[in-house]
Parts: C-alpha cells; sequence; structure tokens
C-alpha cells in the first residue's frame, strides 16, 4: 500500500460538496465501502477499514451529507435515501470502482440497503449492522404513533433552523470513551434541524420493494437486545433478500460498530473469506 491511511478527496454534486476517504492502491481486488451511522463521520469505520486494507482490499469510506466535512445545506428534501444513495454513486462513478462490497451501520445501513436494491448488479456483497428496512415502529406494534413521531420531529426541525454554527465538532470515534460521551458530542456534529429530519425519514421508510431486488450475499448483524431493530423484522428481511443471513450478537445495545469495533471486524473478515469475496 503506497499510503498508510486513505486519502481524503471530495466530490461537487447539484447539492453540495461530499467527502470521502479512498485507498484505490490494489488493482483488481475488492472494493468496501463503509458507510456510517446518524451523528456521526467517517471515523467509526477507521479501525474495520485499516485491517482491511492490511488484506490488499481497497477501502472507500464517506462523510454522509450533513455529517463530517459533507454539505450541511439545511434543505429537508436533500436529506431523504434516494439522495444518499445518488451522492454515493456519484463517487463510485467519479472513482471508477468496481467490485463493491457495501458495509452499513444503522443509517448507513439503510442506505447500503437502498443502493443496493437500486445496483444489485453492481454489489458483489452486503453486510449491514443495527440497520432497519422499514419503519421500526411497526415491530413494536407503534404503528399509530408513526405519524405524531413524523410531526414532532419535524416541528422541533422547523423550531431550531434559526440555529447557526460557524463550526461543527468533528467527532472522531477512535477517542470518545463511552456511548453518552459520543452521543453528546455527536449532537455538536450537526445542525440538530438536519439530525431531527433524518430521524423523521424513517416514519416512511419501506425497502421492501428495493431489497428483494438484492441478491449478492448478505449478512445482517445484530444485538440480542436492540431498542430500534427486533429480531423478527431482520428475520424477514432475510426471507426477503435472496442470499441473506441473520447474526445475532449477545450484546444489549444499538451501537455494535461504534462501540465493538474489533468484534465487528472479525465477523467481516470471516463473512468475506466464507464467501469468496476477498
Amino acid at each position: 500500500m503506497n499510503n498508510p491511511h486513505p486519502q481524503k478527496k471530495s466530490i461537487d454534486t447539484q447539492n453540495g460538496k461530499i467527502f470521502y476517504w479512498l485507498d484505490n492502491s490494489f488493482p483488481g481486488r475488492p472494493c468496501l465501502v463503509f458507510l456510517h451511522g446518524l451523528s456521526a463521520n467517517h471515523t467509526t469505520w477507521l479501525t474495520t477499514a485499516r485491517a482491511l486494507e492490511k488484506l490488499q482490499l481497497n477501502v472507500l469510506l464517506l462523510d454522509l451529507r450533513g455529517h463530517g466535512h459533507s454539505d450541511k445545506t439545511k434543505q429537508r428534501d436533500l436529506y431523504r435515501w434516494p439522495v444518499f444513495s445518488q451522492d454515493l454513486h456519484n463517487i463510485i462513478c467519479q472513482e471508477n470502482l468496481t467490485s463493491l462490497i457495501l458495509i452499513g451501520y444503522s443509517f448507513g445501513g439503510t442506505i447500503a440497503l437502498d443502493y443496493a436494491g437500486r445496483y444489485p448488479d453492481s454489489i458483489a456483497g452486503l453486510i449491514i449492522v443495527s440497520a432497519n428496512y422499514l419503519n421500526p415502529l411497526r415491530y413494536k406494534r407503534l404503528s399509530l404513533l408513526t405519524w405524531p413521531a413524523y410531526g414532532v420531529l419535524s416541528f422541533l426541525a422547523w423550531l431550531i433552523l434559526w440555529q447557526k454554527r460557524k463550526n461543527y465538532f468533528y467527532y472522531d470515534q477512535d477517542k470518545t470513551q463511552s456511548y453518552w460521551e459520543s452521543t453528546f458530542i455527536g449532537l455538536t456534529t450537526m445542525p440538530l434541524s438536519i439530525n431531527f429530519w433524518m430521524l423523521a425519514e424513517y416514519a416512511k421508510l419501506n425497502l421492501t420493494d428495493a431489497i428483494g431486488r438484492i441478491n449478492c450475499p448478505t449478512l445482517i448483524i445484530k444485538s440480542q437486545h436492540d431498542l430500534l431493530l427486533s429480531s423478527a423484522e431482520t428475520q424477514d428481511m432475510a426471507l426477503l433478500i435472496k442470499n441473506a443471513a441473520v447474526l445475532t450478537l449477545k450484546k444489549n445495545t444499538h451501537f455494535l460498530a461504534s462501540r465493538h469495533q474489533d468484534e465487528i471486524t472479525e465477523i467481516i473478515i470471516n463473512f468475506l473469506n466464507q464467501k469468496g469475496l476477498i
């Protein structure tokens, strides 16, 4: 590998600049695409990406729109699932990346599902961690709360649109010590209105048709006790995706990729080897 770390790059889209980190040093080898969760940035996946680079694998890590160094324009329609997928597609096309393996966590995992459903023939493998494909309230038998919750989040986003900061804190996953610390810091990394808009998008989330088009080897990782992701949802997801398996870890958290990086990294490497993807 020529560079010790992925190179920081950016792309100008019609909806603002998106930053990403790329190491494409290994011709003919797969490219692993890492997508982080809400309120975080690409550093969520740095530990895993560095481990995989040692296996001579190319890696791409994004700061999703609204996060990290990427565009934070306060325009609600820029924070919908298709826009995030289009941002990723623009980068993949600009860099001419092939043999793609998507790895997404929480909000980023849902983007990975959406992208793989839109471009199924371009994806060689898919790993999602703590990610939903459907409004999670449906599996909690709380569907009646969907639109009240959507309304509250939308109102809160409108209420704080006035919020302006010259700079937002750049959250480094490797340097945070606890869940509550990272949660608090996460609220300082992006406009709160954008955070609320993105949470509200879950009310309309339904990727049933999209994931039915996914045909690559897929691993769905969840914890035993996740308030946002039920066992029933992951089992339904595995039935809808043609070649999927569920792995349940004995953890009591939604935050697997950010709190259990070494274990998740080992699981990813084992899956890629078992499926002959690397």
